[in-house]
């Protein structure tokens, strides 16, 4: 969460800070190079597999891709996402990185502070930090040279060069099993051991206040100026182990009726014609609620995917022509309306549609599809989530189950919905003309239209069964 945290903070400031650059310079391909004779005047925005900046850049670099090398010089701020950075050049000011491993090389130099997140960090004897150094990650091995402070949570964490100011540090215990899983990368992932570890090398400054199950392994010759505060972090072991097995399985089924039961309560009660519309049109109209479920996702998806890219591309547009407050704007009503889309169709699979389904199927099971009474109506619900809920614990057909559940329950909404609408619209046509609704014009011949499900004339209306 926090890669994807930091990774979603540099694209948006890459598109929010790109109205200041005016002429920022943007490549994007499957290799991006900056040539050792080259030199770019202002902010350089890329993205690729393989970005190596050999030459300089006298802005800010704001890169995202696969594997990113900063030999040569940038001489404002580093914002970097990728799954491999490595710095052997210097950076004239902060440095903040998401990255798999970051790797600081013996002539790298960051002239501010140094912000990262992943999975290793290793600063190599000889590596300069000016500032302060913000860490979260499993490992972290510091060789080279803190000018500020030094604040970490890890898993392991290796001191083994100066800091001149403060370290603090959440770490692991040592008899913690090492991680089992390291990243594929370029260059070599060094072995930390779990907890905090000083070396003789290691130079202290300031104080060192740290919290974790185990005391740390401080080497006689680490050298630390200022004080040792240790907070040792103790486990519970009188809290209750998860529950497993069958019982696990009860306890997750009987949570997932609860919650459904509740929602399906609130529908019954605040729309019952919505409920008793959907379970007809279900009833009625299977196979089309089930294409229409299936076209419903499919689109949610088109369309998050369109704003998203289009809000990016008018963003990026309109940051080059200086107009930041809309391009920001544009940026952030997009994002929005990118959520309201995903939260609506997460709700509307997750918890309508179950709802819908299990209405419907306790309708049939107990030949009542239509109950008049609210409490039979709660007992028709009750019975077909708990049939949804037992299915959806057996192995193998549960998945299926969701799945099927959700594509028709979800297209019956819809269908029902677009029936609602168009019935409003010929309503208000009808007040228009001064005749009443479904009554024909007088060039319309003698046959009146009714909804679909009430051709057949077996199932009732929406909301015929709600009380008036």
């Amino acid at each position: 969460m926090t890669l994807l945290t930091l990774l979603a903070a540099a694209l948006a400031g890459a598109l929010l800070t790109a109205p200041a650059a005016g002429a920022a310079e943007l490549r994007g391909e499957e290799d991006v190079l900056v040539a050792a004779d080259e030199v770019v005047d202002d902010d350089l925005y890329a993205a690729g597999g393989n970005v190596v900046v050999d030459g300089t850049v006298r802005g800010d670099l704001l890169v995202a891709g696969g594997t990113v090398t900063i030999n040569g010089t940038v001489e404002g701020d580093l914002m970097a996402a990728a799954q491999t950075v490595v710095i052997e050049g210097t950076v004239g000011d902060d440095a903040r990185v998401a990255a798999q491993v970051l790797l600081l090389g013996e002539e790298a130099r960051v002239a501010d502070d140094l912000v990262t997140a992943g999975y290793s960090l290793q600063a190599r004897p000889g590596a300069e930090i000016g500032g302060d150094v913000l860490l979260g990650a499993y490992q972290a091995l510091l060789s080279g040279t803190v000018d500020g402070d030094v604040t970490a949570g890890a898993a392991a964490l290796a001191l083994a060069g100066t800091v001149g100011g403060d370290v603090q540090a959440d770490v692991g215990s040592a008899d913690e099993v090492g991680a089992a899983w390291a990243p594929t990368t370029e260059v070599v992932v060094p072995r930390v051991d779990p907890g905090l570890t000083l070396t003789d090398a290691a130079r202290l400054g300031g104080d060192l206040s740290y919290r974790s199950g185990t005391e740390a392994s401080i080497a006689p010759g680490a050298e630390i100026a200022g004080e040792v505060s240790y907070e040792q972090v103790a486990v519970d072991e009188a809290r209750p182990a998860e529950p497993t097995g069958p019982l696990a399985l009860l306890l997750d089924g009987l949570r997932l009726f609860v919650t459904l039961f509740v929602v399906g309560l609130l529908v019954l009660w605040l729309l019952p014609r919505t409920a008793a519309g959907a379970s007809g049109v279900l009833r009625t109209r299977p196979w089309l609620s089930l294409g229409w479920g299936a076209l419903t996702i499919a689109g949610t998806v088109v369309a998050v995917i369109a704003v998203l890219v289009l809000a990016v591309l008018l963003g990026i547009g309109l940051g080059l022509l200086t107009l930041g407050g809309l391009a920001a704007a544009v940026v952030v009503t997009g994002l929005v309306l990118d959520l309201v889309l995903v939260v609506g169709l997460v709700l509307a699979v997750s918890l309508l549609a179950p709802v819908v389904v299990g209405y419907t199927a306790g309708g049939l099971l107990l030949r009542d599809p239509a109950p008049p009474r609210f409490g039979k109506r709660v007992l028709v619900l009750a019975l077909g989530l708990l049939i949804y809920v037992l299915l959806r614990a057996v192995p193998f057909l549960g998945p299926v189950v969701a799945l099927l559940v959700a594509l028709f329950g979800l297209g019956a909404l819809v269908v029902w919905l677009w029936d609602a609408a168009r019935r409003s619209r010929a309503h208000r046509r009808g007040r228009g003309t001064g005749r009443p609704p479904g009554e024909p014009s007088p060039t319309a011949g003698s046959t009146t239209a009714r909804p679909p499900w009430q051709a057949g004339g077996s199932a009732p209306g929406p909301g015929a069964d709600a009380p008036r």
